[in-house]
């Protein structure tokens, strides 16, 4: 963690910040104040150098993924309480749904956050809950592009939650309850894959994904994506 980190705003209730800095080795740093267990490399992920300097982590779809223990990630556990989620991609080519960031059981517990298998393709949110009738609620926005790069936003305070694509809000359509309380869950965090870990493998570049334990308000989407947008000439 940063010295003074928590003078900056945006940096109030910051549960899990990867800027993937170090450009080699088998495992990334957390540099949020609660500072995890280092979230692992596994299978093919690897490091990719932009030509401005910045390192991105590289996914090829094959078996590649991140990961940090359930024992680590225990205040990701959402309930009742608000979330936010932020992280910069470069989604390629993929005829599957692609995993981009969560802590989960299907149609079980927990939240996750993923691409959609069709073009144009979607940024779905679902929370599962199996103390409901409905396993699974979820929510999605439309026309997410492939090969450029983008800024992945969602806030959620209640059944509602909104997302954002460079910081500006989008049309969402939800299920027929919104996202009621996923139930507790006790499994790892996955980024980029499914959470048995063996499908879903995320195709193309991430940067810096990060993860709140407040409902981030939207100006706030929008100042993240001013502050960065440079990094990736959008």
């Amino acid at each position: 963690m940063l010295v003074g980190y928590d003078k900056f705003s945006l940096d109030h209730g910051l549960l899990l910040d990867l800027p993937f800095r170090e450009v080699a080795g088998f495992v990334t740093r957390d540099i949020a104040k609660p500072h995890h267990q280092d979230v692992a490399l596994q299978g093919f992920a690897g490091w990719l150098l932009l030509a401005n300097g910045l390192g991105v982590m590289a996914f090829n779809g094959l078996m590649d993924y991140l990961d940090c223990p359930a024992a680590a990630t225990g205040d990701l556990d959402f309930t009742t309480g608000d979330y936010s989620i932020a992280v910069w991609m470069y989604h390629t080519a993929s005829a599957q749904s692609d995993i981009i960031i969560g802590r989960y059981g299907v149609d079980l517990d927990g939240w996750e956050l993923y691409i959609g298998p069709t073009v144009p393709r979607t940024i779905d949110l679902r929370h599962h809950h199996s103390s409901l009738p409905e396993d699974r609620d979820g929510c999605y926005s439309e026309d997410w592009p492939d090969n450029t790069w983008y800024l992945v936003g969602v806030s959620r305070s209640g059944l509602y939650p909104l997302m954002y694509r460079n910081g500006l809000p989008l049309e969402m359509t939800y299920g027929a309850f919104g996202l009621r309380d996923p139930d507790t869950c006790n499994r790892d965090l996955v980024v980029g894959t499914r959470f048995t870990k063996d499908a879903n493998w995320y195709h193309g570049m991430m940067w810096r994904p990060r993860v709140w334990g407040r409902a981030l308000d939207p100006y706030e989407m929008r100042q993240i994506f001013n502050m960065e947008r440079h990094l990736f000439s959008v």
